[in-house]
Formats: structure tokens, sequence, C-alpha cells
């Protein structure tokens, strides 16, 4: 049975305001999209705002269940309409986010990447300690530049312990790489896609903008008021790992 949203479902007029229907150029189109296309006409294909209010239901559903069950979603937003608002509604959410960089292998060598999260954490604690007090000037400098890097890169996901019970995208175009890495190790994706874009690993694909600072804003916030309030009422162990798979079949 399918968790309903209990938020107010946006309106057309407000998608509208906000640009959500502004796909990219027609000559750039993903074939793949053409379901969720109203217009073609013009240099710029139109989105079907039906559609994107229809799709952004769902994924609003989905996040809802996940959320419900315990479970943890990573917010990826690298693209620049995108990068700050993610990082403020992970934050406001207490999710996991990624908002430079996408490093190659963070879902598909996550054990890797777990490590470089610790060592990151080893090195806060010691500055937090005075530990690098020990060291010569050159050296600690050496450490506060690694330590610096490494928070860039990996900051917002130090109390990522596994992987995600689920994934938002803000542009399945600017963040392809990690689409491909969920889609490998069967983590459900929601997120918005472009006309631009290949919808066909996500299981909740929003049609809309994604190089709107506006639009993507909009929709995250609808997001992030739709999950604010929402609690736990099964612990995050009772998301199985085939889950996702079974989420991926039936949709």
């Amino acid at each position: 049975m399918e968790t309903k949203s209990k938020i107010s479902a946006p309106d057309l007029e407000s998608l509208a305001s906000h640009g959500v229907h502004f796909g990219a150029l027609k000559a750039h189109g993903n074939p793949k999209m053409k379901p969720f296309i109203w217009s073609n006409k013009n240099i710029f294909q139109i989105i079907d705002l039906e559609k994107s209010k229809e799709y952004l239901e769902r994924a609003l559903d989905f996040l809802i269940g996940i959320k419900k069950k315990g479970g943890v979603i990573l917010f990826v937003g690298t693209g620049f309409a995108a990068k700050d608002i993610t990082r403020k509604t992970a934050d406001a959410l207490g999710m996991p986010y990624v908002v430079e960089r996408w490093l190659g292998g963070t879902f598909t060598n996550f054990s890797t990447i777990h490590r470089r999260i610790e060592y990151l954490k080893n090195l806060k604690s010691q500055k937090a300690s005075g530990e690098f007090e020990k060291y010569t000037k050159y050296e600690s400098l050496k450490l506060e530049e690694k330590m610096e890097k490494l928070e860039k890169e990996l900051g917002g996901l130090a109390d990522l312990n596994r992987l995600p019970d689920a994934v938002w995208i803000g542009s399945a175009n600017y963040d392809k790489i990690a689409v491909e890495e969920a889609a490998k190790k069967k983590v459900p994706i929601a997120g918005i896609v472009n006309t631009n874009s290949d919808p066909s690993h996500f299981e909740y694909p929003v049609p809309a903008a994604d190089n709107s600072i506006d639009a993507v804003e909009y929709i995250l916030n609808l997001v992030k008021n739709a999950l604010i309030n929402v609690k736990a009422e099964t612990p995050a162990s009772a998301l199985q790992p085939e889950t996702s798979e079974k989420t991926r079949q039936n949709n």
C-alpha cells in the first residue's frame, strides 16, 4: 500500500510561475523524455506540467515512506542551480548530501569512501584536541589543507555509515555518475529529470527544469516541507536490502 502525502499537492499555476516547465533545447532532447513533453514546436521543449505534478506527488509519497521507516535519503545536487538549496534541505532534514564533485565509487566502492570519511573525522578530532600542535608548522599546515579538501568533498557524508535507502538527484544531467552508481547498487532514485536527460534509471523521475534556481528551489522546498515533520514509525532495519529491487520491478 502506498503512503500518501498529507501535504497539499503543488498546483499547476505555481509550477508554471516558478518555471518548472522550461525544458532543454529541442536539439538536445532525449527521446526517452517524449512522454513528458507538452510542446516541441519552439527552440526549447516545454514540459507537461500535469506530468510534473503527477510524478512529483509520486516522488513525495515515496520519500515520505522512506522517512517513516527510519530510512536515510542522500541528497545530491552538484549543478549550479541545486548546490545551495540541496545543502539547506539536507541540513534541515538531518540527511547526508553531496553538492560538490561526486567522487567515483561513492556507492560502488563505499568501503573506501567510508575509510576516507573516518580519516576526516580523525583529523577533525586531532585538531579539536590540540594534537596538531605536536607537528611542525609545515606538517600542521599540510594536515589542515588535507582536512579542508576532505571536508569539501565528504563533509556532507560524515554521518553516512552505509549505503542510503534512497537518493534524491538534483539533475539527471549534472549528477549522471551518481545516478549510474545508485542504479548499479539498486538504491531507489527520485529526482529532477530535464528533457535532455535519460529517466530510465529513476524509479521516481520528476520532469522539470534542472538549470533554473527558482524551479529547483521550489521543488526542493516542497520536498523539505513534505518530510520535515515526518516521524519514523519503524526502525531503519525494516528496510531490507531487497526493497530497492522490488521497487524497481514494480515501476
